[in-house]
């Protein structure tokens, strides 16, 4: 199977994870192009990448634009048919190119494509499904999923990663692959989203131009996850609850309209308000040493929580 393949990269401060993403695509039989989206780096990504891959087309963003308007500028510097925009902390396994052109090759209304990603420890990561709906935002405000996907035979009930290609509803953009012909139909990621959710809406719009969505579990791509977002004021480990459930309200208003996302709003409030009351009482059972970053981590959700009060300059900009 020819080369016919782009790989869009943005990054923004991982150069050590960017140059290890790359070299992991760098021998992929199926890709053609590869196209470096450098966010306004500090750390001499671009240079670097510049030096050890010269094939490596370099694009610079300065100032840092975030990683939407990046992901954007590199989607629409691609040429080829397909495009595979990966998120600088993935590598890809070998052969996986290949069989995700294949995958496309086969399915003529497959518009997006998401890989079967994993942790770096090999355990299996979400890779996609179906739309948020008010329970579940309920559910991941008050930190209720990852409590029930260690109960036995939840994960058997409830697979992160199907047996076969499977349809979505959305895929997420950490290894997410399109048609061009579906990107000219749709249009550009939505700049308005600042970290989370562009992603499902790209998808959600792509579904409404009557293309098709779907998860290939040969493709396989591991994921660190949060590489630039953890390291942000307010993020919790890899996430950063108050971008994310920011987002989340500016995806329901735009989809559902201003009273579903009120009531989003009063999901996600709810359930941050479960989620604190519980981490007051577990964070009494910590040793001391344990404790200041338990509550570090509790603000970080106090924050997230506060900032839904203001919901209509959130869903409104």
């Amino acid at each position: 199977m020819s080369a016919s393949l782009t790989v869009v990269v943005p990054t923004h401060d991982t150069r050590e994870l960017t140059m290890r993403c790359l070299g992991s695509v760098v021998g992929e039989e199926a890709v053609c192009a590869i196209v470096l989206v450098d966010d306004g780096s500090a750390d001499g990504t671009a240079d670097a990448v510049a030096r050890r891959w010269p094939r490596v087309r370099v694009l610079r963003q300065a100032p840092a634009r975030g990683f939407t308007a990046a992901a954007n500028l590199g989607l629409a510097a691609a040429e080829t048919e397909l495009v595979w925009l990966l998120n600088s902390d993935t590598e890809v396994a070998p052969g996986a190119s290949l069989r995700l052109v294949a995958a496309f090759a086969g399915w003529p209304r497959l518009g997006v494509a998401g890989a079967t990603l994993e942790f770096p420890d090999g355990r299996p990561q979400w890779s996609g499904g179906r739309e948020p709906t008010l329970r579940w935002l309920l559910a991941l405000a008050s930190g209720a999923v990852p409590i029930a996907a260690r109960l036995p035979g939840y994960r058997r009930a409830r697979p992160l990663h199907p047996d076969m290609a499977t349809p979505v509803e959305w895929v997420t953009g950490a290894a997410l692959a399109l048609r061009r012909e579906t990107w000219r139909a749709v249009g550009p990621l939505d700049e308005r989203f600042q970290l989370y959710a562009q992603d499902l809406d790209w998808c959600v719009r792509a579904r409404d131009a009557g293309w098709e969505v779907a998860i290939v579990p040969d493709v396989q791509v591991m994921h660190v996850g949060g590489a630039t977002v953890g390291r942000m004021r307010g993020a919790v480990g890899a996430a950063h609850p108050q971008r994310l459930w920011e987002d989340l309200v500016r995806w329901v208003a735009k989809r559902h309209g201003a009273a579903a996302a009120r009531r989003a709003v009063g999901a996600l409030r709810l359930g941050g308000a479960l989620r604190l009351g519980a981490r007051a009482v577990a964070g009494q059972m910590l040793p001391p040493h344990a404790r200041r970053l338990w509550e570090e981590e509790s603000a970080g959700y106090r924050r997230a929580r506060a900032a839904l009060a203001t919901f209509s300059a959130i869903a409104t900009s």
